[in-house]
This record gives structure tokens, sequence and C-alpha cells, in this order.
């Protein structure tokens, strides 16, 4: 780790020195804080105008490092941790917050849905990075203007548009973009392309992208303390109808690991006038099953246990339609009014070794949801205001297959069936530029939230039957933005925020890696957060933007997993034929998060630019005195990129430290018993991208990550990352 730290400070040393960039394209493009962000309330603003913590990942940033997928463009940025249990997951991490305490947005949309757990998810994959126009982080409390679930923070993802045609052409604007590429580690192979149409008044923009994974390969160099760590010796497969135990020939590939997937945008944008827009927007994002690798690789009594363990066909159905009128009136300047409905399909399926019977649980989640928000300006005082409602209906079906025979009969669901979850909220936040130095932010929410659930204790005994909750929490942030001379910014943030317990934390009952089960609670209460951030930044125009922000959160009735007696005084139970000590999500008294995060962004002489980031979180259960989970170890980015003429080319390194026994939290949560007997290893990579514009329309890209072919593992996953990987992409744009 000394020597990682010690190559991001050499690499980044000529920062003191940058030289003023003119006409540089965007890709290398020193991003200050005039950048206009949208996440913060909404509407756009100057990032210089936030007082909190926003970082931007632009297209042409995800561009130059052609990710697999979205949780891996996140990873490339080096300010988001994310956590994996299979090949086909990514569970972004936001100020030591994950899963459902993170909120997800699309095109102004909440994903979050009623069952968004609180372990590992992997929803986000369900967005495709190569229709994405940027991503911003919202790092922190952001309940304010969103509500529920943004605990950690909000990771808005704006998709691509239709570009219209300007008002003196006579014909279509016509835009297309095309991408093959091939990456050697997992033999990916996908295949996108896009195609806008803008005329004066519509605009069609269609995106389809469809991916092939094989089995992923790990590095092949080791730690020479564990070695061995993460290989793959032996798997299951099925032979003339029996199930056998296969000897891995090549314990570096990651067998059962490998998937699918096609994802597919259409908007339709129409302009009537220069002050109206109409967006009808549809998405739809399909997976083949995705083995779940962690549990593939579980031991029971010296065995593999399983001969089955995948998540089926991941689906999610999206559909939006926006309305926005940008013309002053008395009560605002801009109104936006957003109704969408949703619906996300998702599966387990289980087969324990040898035997003929699958435990399949079915999940289909809809969701109908509506945003209103507007924005008026009055001389030096801005207001934005609105108002959301959601609501959600759960169906969940358990049901035991005979592989051989077709035959089913029921089992205990995951969740009550026919369960509904519904939100409701309204906003207000006001911003006061008290001089052109001096402004002030400050913002109220009152949010509603509403829970039914009707449980079948037919399949496990408790005395738990329903749960019909409701609660409410008002909101509210102060902040404070100060500009001072030689581009030095001062800014400073409090924010409360509260998160209501969803389905998942109230009736899932759900078998953990540790042989633990977790079962019903209906008696949990909402979390409830105190989040504090100063940042101290610098910015020299076009040459340098470096920034130190500090986070402190505290957390009341936070929800975290430990033992629980049931309702009829047992501390076990009987599911599925097999007997359990119980656990289950509880409230604790107290906790609370801080640390640390730095950014640095710069010029070095014409040709070249210089970033680094890195971030250190610690948080702790102060009720029972011991480690939360989902805090990551101290983890960054260093990378110098260059580019001249048609060459754009990038170096890096990605690192994260080490995380010993005493810091996991007892929960199990942070998957322990899949890392090493000292906890989570450190580890670096060192990456090398390259783009070779050969025409107008065609050029090439290649890359080569994880150089030295490290074998790793990173905090609380279940699979170990990609070795060494070499990749291979034609674009053709026109």
């Amino acid at each position: 780790m000394k020597k990682t730290l010690l190559l991001v400070l050499i690499s980044l040393v000529g920062l003191g020195q940058a030289r003023a960039q003119v006409g540089r394209p965007d890709t290398l493009r020193i991003i200050g804080l005039d950048e206009v962000v949208i996440s913060a309330n909404r509407v756009q603003e100057r990032k210089a105008d936030i007082p909190q913590q926003i970082d931007v990942l632009r297209a042409t940033q995800i561009r130059l490092q052609n990710p697999m997928n979205t949780a891996e463009a996140l990873v490339n940025t080096g300010q988001v941790f994310v956590q994996k249990s299979q090949f086909g997951g990514g569970s972004p991490v936001l100020r030591g917050f994950e899963a459902n305490k993170i909120l997800l947005v699309v095109d102004g949309v909440r994903l979050n849905n009623a069952i968004y757990r609180a372990g590992h998810l992997q929803n986000i994959l369900s967005t495709d990075a190569n229709s994405v126009e940027r991503i911003e982080i919202l790092s922190g409390a952001g309940s304010v203007i969103y509500g529920t679930d943004a605990l950690g923070g909000v990771i808005s993802i704006l998709t691509k548009n239709p570009k219209l045609a300007d008002s003196a052409a006579t014909g279509p604007r016509v835009h297309t973009s095309n991408l093959l590429r091939y990456g050697t580690a997992a033999h990916e192979k996908t295949l996108h392309t896009d195609l806008s149409l803008g005329w004066q008044k519509i605009g069609l923009f269609t995106s389809i992208t469809a991916s092939d994974f094989d089995d992923l390969r790990k590095g092949r160099r080791g730690y020479q303390s564990f070695p061995g760590f993460g290989d793959n010796l032996r798997y299951v497969e099925r032979q003339d109808g029996k199930d056998v135990v296969v000897e891995n020939d090549n314990p570096n590939i990651q067998r059962q690991s490998g998937y699918r997937q096609l994802d597919i945008l259409q908007k339709v944008l129409y302009q009537p006038s220069a002050g109206q827009q109409h967006t009808l927007n549809l998405q739809y994002s399909t997976t083949s099953d995705v083995p779940r690798y962690d549990r593939l690789q579980t031991y029971r009594n010296g065995a593999l246990r399983y001969a089955e363990w995948s998540y089926g066909p991941q689906q999610r159905f999206f559909a939006s339609y926006q309305y926005q009128y940008s013309r002053p009136t008395r009560f605002f300047d801009m109104v936006r009014f957003t109704p969408a409905v949703q619906q996300v399909a998702e599966s387990r399926l289980v087969r324990d070794f040898g035997k003929d019977l699958r435990n399949e649980n079915l999940e289909d989640v809809r969701i109908g949801s509506v945003n209103l928000d507007l924005f008026k300006e009055i001389g030096r005082h801005e207001l934005r205001y609105g108002a959301e409602a959601t609501h959600n209906r759960v169906e969940s079906v358990g049901r035991q297959a005979n592989i051989l025979t077709g035959q089913t009969t029921l089992i205990a669901t995951r969740y009550p069936n026919g369960s509904t979850y519904a939100t409701t909220g309204a906003y207000a936040s006001h911003r006061w530029e008290i001089t052109p130095r001096l402004i002030l932010s400050d913002g109220l929410r009152f949010s509603a939230v509403r829970l039914r659930a009707n449980f079948n204790p037919e399949f496990f005994k408790s005395s738990v039957l329903n749960s019909d909750q409701s609660s409410s929490s008002l909101n509210g942030n102060l902040g404070l933005v100060w500009m001072l001379p030689a581009g030095f910014r001062v800014s400073g943030l409090l924010s409360t925020g509260f998160r209501n317990p969803n389905l998942d934390d109230v009736g899932k009952t759900f078998e953990q890696n540790n042989g633990t089960l977790i079962v019903p609670n209906p008696n949990l209460k909402p979390e409830q957060i105190f989040y504090r951030e100063a940042e101290v930044s610098n910015t020299l125009p076009g040459k340098l933007h470096v920034a130190v922000t500090g986070f402190y959160s505290t957390l009341t009735a936070a929800v975290v997993v430990r033992p629980f007696t049931m309702p009829d005084g047992q501390t076990t139970t009987v599911y599925n034929g097999q007997t359990f000590a119980t656990v289950a999500n509880t409230n604790t008294g107290r906790a609370r998060i801080y640390g640390l995060s730095g950014r640095l962004n710069g010029a070095i002489g014409p040709r070249f630019t210089g970033q680094a980031s890195v971030t250190y979180t610690k948080g702790r259960d102060l009720s029972t005195d011991v480690p939360l989970d989902h805090i990551p170890p101290l983890h960054g980015r260093g990378a110098i990129s260059y580019q001249h003429r048609k060459l754009t080319a990038e170096a890096s390194v990605l690192f994260n430290g080490r995380k010993g026994v005493a810091e996991y939290s007892p929960s199990g949560e942070d998957n322990l018993i899949q890392n090493t007997p000292v906890g989570a290893l450190g580890w670096q990579t060192f990456n090398l991208r390259t783009t070779y514009q050969i025409t107008q329309n065609w050029s090439i890209q290649s890359g080569l990550e994880n150089i030295l072919d490290q074998s790793y593992r990173p905090f609380a996953s279940g699979i170990n990352a990609s070795g060494r990987n070499f990749y291979l992409a034609v674009r053709f744009e026109r």
C-alpha cells in the first residue's frame, strides 16, 4: 500500500507547475466548480453553489475507460467502492452505506423499491453504461430532496437524449454510434448500437447493447502469505442425469460465473416550442441466469453443498413520461412533471448437491410513481419545491420443483405475498446569494411511508401474522458556501435524513452464508441520520482543482442484523426442513460513521492531465461497541492522461487498503468467511487504456487492465476480481 500511495504522489508531482489548456477535448478537460449538475436539487445549477460533495462521471470518461458495465464505471472513478458476490453483480458503497441505504435514480425516477435489500445489490447493472450521458454521485444524506433511502447518498444516472435539428436544417439530424468489444479475462463479447434521429420538433433515440461473458479468470499472481487463495479447485456439473464434482483443470478460471445481458433504451422527444418539452422514456433490461458464485463455492462437511445457486433472469421494465415547461410565471420559472411505471422480476434458484428438488423463489414488483418539481428565481433567492409519491406491490412465490418430473409443491415465500409499500413527500429548498461570495442553502421535506404485509406462518413456526406500519419524518438541511480569494472555497453542511424499513427489512426470510436464518421482524422503526460535511477546495481555472472533504454521520435506530428471539420465545426455527438459529434486522441504539475524502485534478504541461482520489471511512455501532458492516477499507485511484492529435491514453492505479478481522462487523454481511483468515488484504492494480481515431468516423480502443495479473478479492466480496484483461474495441460513429 505504501508503494501504491508513493506512485500516486510521484505521478502527480508536476501539478503545481500546471499550465492552462486551450481547446482540449472534453476527455481531458479540467473540471472545476463551474460545471452544471442536476442531482443536488433536481434542477440545473452550478456545482460551486452546492455545499455538498458531488462527483460527475461524464460520457466521454466512460467512453475512454470502456467498462464492462455501470458498476465497473463507478469502480474506475476510484471514489466509489463496489462489492461483488458474483461476476454479474456490483453493489456501490457511499459514505459507509450500501444497498438500500443508497438511492439509485434514473432520469429523475427512483429505482429503489420495496425489496431492495440491506445486504448487497446488483440492480445498478440493469442500467447500460453505453447509453449513459452522465452519472452524478451525491455523497452524504440526500433525504430533503429525495426522501427515504438516501442515507449514504444518491447515484443519479442520466441517459442520452435525441438531438434535434437546427431551425434552418432541411433534413433530420442523424447520429449513430456503434461498438464491438472483446475482452480476454472472461472472453467478453459486447455489441452496442445506438441511433439518434432529430427533426426540428421531434427526436428519436434508440440504444441496444448485448453482452456475453464466460467464466471470469482471476489473476495468477497470488499473495505469498495465502497461496492458492481464491483458487477454484472443483465445481459441480450435471452429467447423465447426476450431479458430479469435477476437478478444475485451471484453478484460476472461476467456473460457473459467466452470464449474458441485453439492454434496450427508446426515447421519443417532442418539443413544440422553445419552452415546452415532452419525453417518452422506455427501458428494458434482462439477463440469463446469473450464478451466485460465492454460494456455489460453499462447502459443508468438506464437500460442495450446492449443485445450483443462481439468480434467475433479472428483468427491469421502465416507462416514464416527462413534461417540462420553462416560461416565467408568478409561481415558477420551470415546472417538470414525471409519472413513471416500473416492473422488476427476479428469482432465486437453489438445489443441493445430489438432490432432484430445486427451491425456487420468484418475486415480481410493480411500481408506480409521480414527481413534480418546480423552480422559481426571485432576485438573489432561488426556490425549488415539489412533491413525490410512489406505490409498490410485491408478488412473491415459493415453490419446489422436481427437475426430473417437473412436479412442483409450494414452499415458504421470501416475502409476504401481496404486500404493498407506499411513500409520499413534499419538499422545498431555498438558496440565498447573500453576496457573490457567500451563499446560504436550506431546505425542508415532509415524508410519509405506509407498509402492509400479511405473513404466512405455514412454512415455519411463528406467531407473526401481519404488519401494518405507518411513519412520517420531517427532515431539513442547512449549508453555507464561502468563496475566498485566489480560488479557495470553504463549504459546510448540516443535514438530517431517514430510511423507512421496507419489505425486505421487515418481512424477509432468507438463509445466510453463515448458516443462520433471517426471519421477519415487523417491529422495525425508521433509521434516522444527522449528517455533517465540511470541505476546503482550491481551483485554478483550467489548471488545477483540489478538494478535501470531511464527513461525520450519527445514526439512531440503525438497522443491523442481530440474534433474534421469535415471538414464541424460540431462538431456532425449522425452515424448508432444516433447523436454523434465527437472526433478524433490529434497531440498534446509536452508530457513527466518519471519514475523509480527497480529490485532485490538474493539467501537466500541454498534453497531460493527472487525477487522484482517496477515501477513508470508519464506522461503529455504539450501542454494542462493535464495528458496523459495509465500511470499506481505504481506497482510491491515481491516473495520468495524455492526448495528442488522434491518440488518447491513460495510465492508472486502483488501490485498496487492508481490513483486519477485528474491523469486521459480527453481522456476517461483510462475508468474512469468504476472505482470508486475517480479513481482506490490500491490493493495487495498474492499468493502461488507449483510444486512436483512425478516421473521422472510425476509432479503435484497447486496454490492459490489472497488468501485473494480481489475484485479489475486494472487501466483502465473494468472487475474485478479474486477472489481467486485454480488451480491444472498434467504434464507428457518424
